[in-house]
């Protein structure tokens, strides 16, 4: 059984990288021994054949991949959207000097790059030219909920749900849901951490102008209930490697309308999603054509082929499966 480190970059949470790591773990327990930061003095003094790094520009990651070269330890990185161009972009100066300081050497003489979508492949190749890069998605664990029959009567309801910042682009839904009578008779609801609060200051202010515009803060326990009560899940942020919640609001049996710059074709293709440019005249011709197949979109059927494809296609035990030959390979 082969003896895998993890070292995330990022602090402790229920989101993000976190989360991936939680479930990417519990999957791989019994196919491989995984151990998760336990300090640098533990991972020299315990013998691993390959340690993976999730993320980038901490410090701290450079003294692991020092020592792993040391060790003659294999190195896989998964940078996590965090070299995309509007996250590199975002404190700038700093990155660029740990860019040049450490960040592109891990990269370069890393053994594996593993990203979640072409996209983010495409990014990567802009900054550095490296062999092997393979694209994995993330998956979600899908717990059982039961069909919101309620659903049925109503006219369609619209969520949006992320952590709270500028690359989410929530003021310009803000702006288009409240400068046209179209959306007055059209409920929208707000879940997410705010991790700018200068950003969503302003926004705020709009929101309580209106009746049909709700901001409920931060979701952290039961996110797919929760999403289920909604029919339409609107995301238009400007930049994702991949995007957790969409598949959590897919879970949910949501439809999702997305910003076309976001690496989500398949679920376009499969009729699962729309891809738009984000403005005013695009948002309202979509909402009409989905206004035309409400009762579709609020069946029980389109429930049950949102679980299916999930499964066929995002559940964790394929993808850790993934992983696994990928580690198989790397140490062979």
């Amino acid at each position: 059984m082969n003896n895998i480190f993890f070292i995330s970059s990022e602090n402790n949470n229920s989101f993000g990288v976190n989360q991936v790591l939680k479930n990417l773990k519990a999957s791989l327990i019994k196919k491989c021994h995984i151990n998760k930061s336990s300090g640098i003095w533990h991972f020299i003094n315990t013998k691993y054949d390959l340690i993976h790094i999730h993320g980038c520009w901490k410090v701290r990651i450079i003294f692991y991949f020092i020592f792993s070269k040391i060790m003659e330890l294999k190195v896989i990185i998964s940078p996590h959207g965090m070299l995309d161009p509007f996250a590199f972009n975002k404190k700038m100066i700093m990155k660029s000097i740990f860019w040049h300081l450490f960040q592109k050497h891990i990269l370069n003489f890393s053994d594996q790059i593993i990203v979640n979508s072409l996209n983010e492949k495409k990014n990567i190749l802009k900054i550095i030219k490296h062999k092997n890069i393979i694209i994995i998605p993330h998956g979600i664990q899908i717990k059982k909920i039961k069909y919101n029959k309620k659903k049925q009567k109503n006219k369609l309801s619209f969520v949006f749900f992320s952590r709270i910042a500028n690359v989410k682009n929530l003021e310009t839904l803000v702006d288009i849901w409240t400068n046209n009578l179209f959306f007055k008779k059209l409920n929208l609801s707000i879940y997410g951490e705010i991790y700018d609060q200068n950003y969503f200051t302003p926004i705020k202010k709009k929101i309580l102008k209106f009746k049909n515009i709700r901001f409920y803060g931060a979701l952290y326990k039961n996110k797919i209930k929760v999403l289920s009560k909604h029919d339409i899940f609107i995301f238009p942020s400007k930049s994702e490697n991949f995007g957790l919640v969409v598949l959590e609001a897919m879970a949910a049996g949501l439809y999702i309308i997305l910003n076309k710059k976001l690496p989500w074709n398949e679920l376009a293709s499969n009729g699962f999603a729309s891809l738009i440019s984000f403005n005013n005249n695009n948002l309202i011709k979509e909402i009409k054509k989905l206004e035309k197949k409400k009762n579709e979109l609020k069946s029980l059927n389109y429930f049950k082929k949102t679980q299916i494809h999930l499964d066929k296609n995002y559940n964790w035990k394929d993808i850790s499966d993934l992983y696994l030959l990928n580690y198989t390979k790397i140490l062979n």
